[in-house]
C-alpha cells in the first residue's frame, strides 16, 4: 500500500523524531547516520566504527553508502538505520524502531483524515449535484423563475439584483397594460441572445418571462458584480435612512 502525506510527500521522505530530535531523510529517502551521531553522540557510536556483516550487506544491496568531504557522511536507508541502531544499543534500536512506527502511524492517519475530507466534499457535491442538474433541466426546457436563477447563480438579493440591472440598462421598464403599472423586465437584445424566454399561461411567470440555462449561466458571470452592488446600494439606504430618522426627531417637539 502506497501511504502518502497530506502534503503528497512519499512515506519514506517523512521525518522520524528520537528523543525529541527531528531527523530529515534526503531526496532519495535516506537518513544520515552522521547527523544522527552529532545529535545523540551518548545513544550512538560514529558510523565509520560501525564494523560488521551486516553493514558489508547493506553496502552491497545498495542501503547504505558513504560520502566523502564537509557535507559527507554516511547515509542509509530504513532497514540500515535500524540495523546501525542495533549495533549501538538494544535501548537506542528499540527508540529507532518507536520513530518509524510512529511516522507511519501519524502518515496513516494523515491519509484517512485527507480521505475522509474528500469523501464529505463528494458527499456534499452529491447531495446537491441532483437539485442543481434538475433546475438547469427545467431552465433549459421552460425556463425557472427569477428567483430560482438569482439562487442558482449565487446573487443574494433578487429584488436589488433587478434594480441594478436597470440601472446599468440590462434591464428595462415597461407599461403592463393588464396591471396598469409598469413592471421591470430584460431588453430585448437579452431575449434574443437567449438568456430569457417569454412565457405565459400554465408554464408562465407573473411578469411574462422566465430565465434560461443561458441566463443562468450569464448571471453567474456578473454575480459578484451584483452582489457588490446590491450590498453597497443597502448600506447606501440604511444610511439615508438613518440620516432622515435624525432629521425628524430633531425637528419634532419634545
Amino acid at each position: 500500500m502506497n501511504i502518502e502525506n497530506t502534503c503528497n510527500e512519499p512515506l519514506g521522505k517523512l521525518p522520524i523524531t528520537i528523543e525529541g530530535k527531528t531527523f530529515n531523510p534526503n531526496s532519495e529517502g535516506l537518513w544520515s547516520l552522521t547527523e544522527i551521531n552529532k545529535a545523540l553522540p551518548d545513544l550512538t557510536k560514529p558510523p565509520a566504527q560501525w564494523r560488521c556483516r551486516e553493514r558489508e550487506y547493506f553496502e552491497r544491496c545498495a542501503n547504505l553508502h558513504s560520502v566523502n568531504g564537509d557535507k559527507g557522511g554516511t547515509w542509509a536507508t530504513e532497514r540500515a538505520t535500524i540495523a546501525y541502531a542495533m549495533a549501538c544499543s538494544l535501548d537506542f534500536y528499540v527508540m529507532v524502531v518507536d520513530a518509524f512506527v510512529i511516522m507511519r502511524n501519524d502518515a496513516i492517519l494523515a491519509a484517512r483524515t485527507a480521505s475522509l475530507a474528500l469523501i464529505e466534499r463528494d458527499k456534499l457535491l452529491a447531495d446537491n449535484m441532483p437539485k442543481a442538474s434538475a433546475l438547469m433541466l427545467k431552465a433549459a426546457g421552460h425556463g425557472i423563475s427569477w428567483t430560482d436563477a438569482c439562487r442558482a447563480a449565487k446573487i443574494r438579493q433578487p429584488g436589488l439584483a433587478k434594480q441594478y440591472l436597470l440601472a446599468i440598462k440590462k434591464f428595462c421598464k415597461t407599461f403592463d397594460h393588464d396591471r396598469g403599472t409598469d413592471v421591470i423586465q430584460p431588453i430585448s437584445l437579452a431575449f434574443k441572445l437567449g438568456h430569457f424566454k417569454r412565457h405565459v399561461g400554465p408554464y408562465g411567470s407573473a411578469e411574462g418571462w422566465k430565465v434560461t440555462d443561458k441566463g443562468v449561466a450569464w448571471l453567474e458571470g456578473r454575480a459578484n458584480e451584483i452582489n457588490s452592488a446590491t450590498t453597497e446600494r443597502t448600506r447606501t439606504r440604511s444610511a439615508q435612512r438613518r440620516k432622515a430618522a435624525k432629521r425628524t426627531a430633531e425637528v419634532t417637539p419634545a
